[in-house]
């Protein structure tokens, strides 16, 4: 599995970005798009809004791809008390909690991940959203 990690650095929060792991779902875009417009380089300005409405939206990104350091004392993100999944029709399992997900020898420790369902993933364990899954 490719582990691209790429941070983006602000004065009060760092936000951090995994490649492989963006389903898309533009919680992101959609919710603050002064700090997340993929039409910029580079596509997230950290300093662009408060942190606290930075991590809000990063909360929301349901693939885990988007994560956050506090740098300025605020509140770090924590998982629910009891794990969820959500599994929904195309085959994608939204997963919050304190997880750890392994694959061989790989371990990743992750507060939100979208897992594939469906088998047909190039991505696994996570979802990448293959057309392949509807067939």
């Amino acid at each position: 599995m490719n582990n691209e990690l790429k941070n983006y650095t602000g004065e009060d929060i760092d936000v951090q970005f995994h490649k492989e792991r963006c389903i898309h779902a533009a919680e992101c875009v959609n919710g603050l798009p002064e700090v997340f417009d993929v039409k910029e380089k580079p596509w997230i300005n950290a300093d662009g809004a408060f942190a606290d409405k930075v991590a809000e939206i990063v909360e929301r990104c349901p693939s885990g791809a988007l994560e956050y350091v506090r740098k300025d004392g605020g509140v770090h993100e924590t998982p629910p008390h009891k794990t969820i999944i959500d599994y929904r029709e195309n085959y994608v399992m939204y997963v919050k909690g304190d997880l750890e997900i392994k694959k061989g020898d790989e371990e990743i420790n992750a507060i939100r991940a979208s897992l594939c369902g469906c088998g047909h993933s190039h991505n696994k364990p996570f979802c990448d959203e293959s057309y392949e899954c509807e067939s």
